[in-house]
């Protein structure tokens, strides 16, 4: 339960008379101040149910109740989740109150059980993902699709054109001249995969580097939270479908998933800079490395990017001037501890701007031959051919939209002939698929759609990871959710799948497997009491 400190008064209520120790204004404006943000979430929820509940019937039609399948029951979870989202926004203030104070307790107990959860399950559960891991390897991979008119055609026909000329340093070479002129995909995975350019062996290829990045990966998280997390963590990886899928194709998403783990890992070993007196240099660095690697080997770590640069930048604004206390039963008055919270919400510019210099200094070293080459032929450091399919209203051939114009007339003959009711529909629309595409994506093998239902499951307890996290890679976090979920939901008339949110998966799970083992720990404790 929450203590008041110096400068603060608490507001004592009577929930049997409906009474407050303050004026009825007063106890007004604090309900209103708890009751507003949950209030929020129900409606947003019920708001998301609903248009996802509209995108099932759409689809499916008369077929939901005259042919009971998964979609009949997705259909009716949605009707009990905007029932539930409508129920939250019109129950009473006292019953908001009475539940965000259960949750706090919970919060506070689960963001103070910060010691390593070891145990020996842990390392066994650890031992036994890799066991896992190759078994789905050694039955998924012969069963992937053959590389006919999809990314593993492409990404072999390039990797074999660069064996032709010369092999990666020729490659180097080449970018740095501007005479490879490949826009899509992007050099690095071409690069290894042309000292052997062959089906078999780059799924074989892929598969290792997803064992690489479960093992690193792994054995991270047990480092920052116990063991148990870590092998549970694997545990999860190992049999997570898309993880599998992805990393035992001849494509460049197992390669990405390896610096995506150090750059987590990273993360999570940089300092708080609200606290840390001097700027981490060798991190930083380290950070702007590896985010290099992995643009150079798939063009949406664009979005890992952005979002380390929001989420510098966002400590350079204090919140707590912004935001209310949504979930305290407080009235606040200012006082010298809370000025010093003030002070210390903030990171001075000096750092941040620092820090984003190492950052993107030690990116574009890194990143350089791609980024000249795009410069000299393209006119964009960043430019990638599939940019032109964010302003069709289907897929074409990107190649092709090259030869039409620049990006910025695709652009602008996008806006002219489209209404402002047409894009709000198009992002709206494609928010709805890829909550439902991340959902998914947390689900195991051997389930088709039914992973659906297992990464319903998985939510709760990433609920309770992120309010269990204290680090500011919470934040970060959050962030990448956001950029992922609102420039592949445009995307989603071009192209929608669960490769789109790899990235973002890694994290997701170590939130969902910390969840786990934090409500583990409050049922033990609570036993033993």
């Amino acid at each position: 339960m929450y203590e008041p400190k110096d400068g603060e008064i608490r507001v004592k209520n009577d929930f049997s008379s409906g009474c407050c120790c303050f004026d009825s204004s007063v106890q007004k404006v604090c309900f209103q101040m708890n009751t507003l943000f949950p209030r929020l979430v129900s409606g947003a929820l019920a708001g998301l149910s609903g248009l996802a509940l509209w995108e099932i019937i759409q689809l499916k039609g008369a077929a939901l109740i005259q042919q009971p399948s998964l979609a009949s029951v997705a259909g009716a979870c949605c009707v009990i989740t905007a029932f539930l989202g409508i129920v939250g926004c019109l129950v009473s203030d006292r019953f908001w109150i009475k539940l965000l104070d259960q949750g706090r307790n919970l919060q506070t107990f689960f963001s103070q059980s910060t010691n390593p959860a070891d145990h020996w399950l842990g390392s066994l559960l650890l031992s036994f993902s890799i066991i896992v891991y190759f078994v789905v390897m050694i039955n998924l991979i012969p069963e992937q699709p053959t590389p006919q008119g999809n990314d593993q055609a492409a990404f072999l026909s390039q990797a074999q054109t660069v064996q032709e000329a010369g092999g990666p340093m020729a490659l180097v070479r080449l970018l740095f001249q501007g005479d490879y002129l490949e826009a899509n995909q992007h050099p690095l995975y071409v690069a290894v995969l042309s000292y052997f350019p062959d089906y078999e062996t780059g799924k074989r290829l892929s598969a290792m580097s997803g064992l690489l990045a479960l093992l690193i990966f792994s054995i991270g998280i047990t480092f920052q939270y116990g063991n148990l997390t870590g092998g549970l963590t694997g545990l999860v990886l190992s049999v997570n479908a898309a993880y599998c899928h992805l990393t035992g194709r001849a494509v460049c998403e197992g390669m990405l998933l390896v610096f995506v783990a150090v750059l987590w890992l990273t993360v999570l070993r940089l300092p708080d800079l609200r606290q840390s007196p001097k700027i981490p240099y060798r991190l930083l660095i380290g950070m702007g490395i590896v985010v290099g690697l992995a643009w150079l080997t798939k063009g949406t770590a664009l979005l890992l990017i952005l979002g380390l640069i929001i989420w510098f930048c966002s400590y350079a604004v204090n919140w707590n001037r912004f935001i209310p206390s949504l979930t305290r039963n407080t009235i606040r008055t200012p006082s010298e501890s809370e000025m010093a919270l003030t002070n210390t919400s903030t990171v001075p510019l000096k750092t941040i701007f620092g820090s984003l210099a190492l950052l993107l200094a030690s990116f574009t070293v890194i990143a350089s031959p791609l980024l000249i080459r795009n410069v000299r032929v393209y006119g964009s450091p960043t430019f990638n051919a599939n940019s032109y399919l964010l302003f069709q209203d289907e897929f074409s051939d990107p190649h092709a939209l090259i030869k039409q114009g620049s990006l910025g007339a695709a652009a602008r003959t996008y806006l002219q002939t489209h209404s402002v009711r047409e894009i709000v529909k198009r992002e709206v629309k494609g928010l709805v698929w890829q909550v439902f595409i991340f959902v998914r994506s947390l689900g195991p093998l051997p389930f088709g759609e039914g992973r659906l239902f297992f990464g319903l499951l998985a939510v709760p307890f990433l609920i309770i990871g992120l309010l269990s996290e204290t680090h500011p890679a919470r934040r970060l976090y959050c962030i990448w959710i956001m950029l992922f979920w609102l420039a592949f939901a445009w995307y989603l008339p071009i192209a929608a799948g669960e490769r789109f949110l790899i990235p973002i998966l890694l994290p997701t799970l170590v939130f969902v497997s910390l969840g786990m083992v934090r409500v583990g720990q409050f049922l033990v404790q609570r036993r033993a009491a």
